[in-house]
């Protein structure tokens, strides 16, 4: 099965970049949607998200684009970081749509990100992004590795046997006094 889910993946791409055929990302969504549904592909859900977000072979939808993205963190941990990071950049998309939506026209304008940072501009977050994410990572890495591991705790038995041993040394001093006299 797990082939499967990979040659549906597989094809989803070749036709979404144009390998070995056209482009036809209608094709590419109804691969990825197999491999979403019948296989539970985390891949596959990814790659659903990001069509809804750009609204490339369907309709453009931030909020499936939402839900596809959660349901792939959901299948598998391995998508954690790359969902968290699409998530970022989802949300600053639907944030200015929002601005714009309430007739900031002026002011979303003025914040072209085409323009300012270039076509690529959701590339250049989303790697800001990981690296403020690695950064933490590796702080917290160094701050877990400075804590000095904590004493192993005694049994209880361990505990009871030092008294015990302290307390016929104490009876036996009194007698050695009482000895010596």
């Amino acid at each position: 099965m797990e082939y499967y889910t990979v040659a549906r993946i597989k094809l989803g791409d070749y036709h979404f970049y144009g390998y070995s055929t056209d482009v036809d990302y209608e094709t590419a969504v109804i691969h990825y949607r197999l491999a979403s549904e019948q296989q539970h592909s985390a891949q596959a859900m990814f790659n659903l998200g990001y069509m809804h977000e750009k609204g490339l072979g369907i309709k453009q939808d931030i909020h499936l684009a939402k839900r596809f993205y959660d349901m792939a963190a959901e299948a598998s941990p391995e998508a954690q970081v790359p969902v968290f990071l699409a998530l970022c950049k989802l949300g600053l998309v639907y944030t200015l749509q929002y601005l714009h939506d309430l007739n900031m026209s002026e002011v979303v304008s003025q914040v072209d990100l085409d323009q300012l940072l270039g076509p690529e501009w959701d590339l250049y977050l989303m790697t800001v992004i990981a690296l403020l994410l690695g950064t933490v990572i590796a702080y917290r890495q160094r701050q877990h590795q400075a804590m000095p591991p904590p004493p192993p705790a005694r049994p209880p038995q361990e505990q009871a046997q030092p008294e015990a041993q302290a307390q016929p040394e104490a009876q036996a001093q009194p007698q050695a006094e009482e000895a010596q006299q």
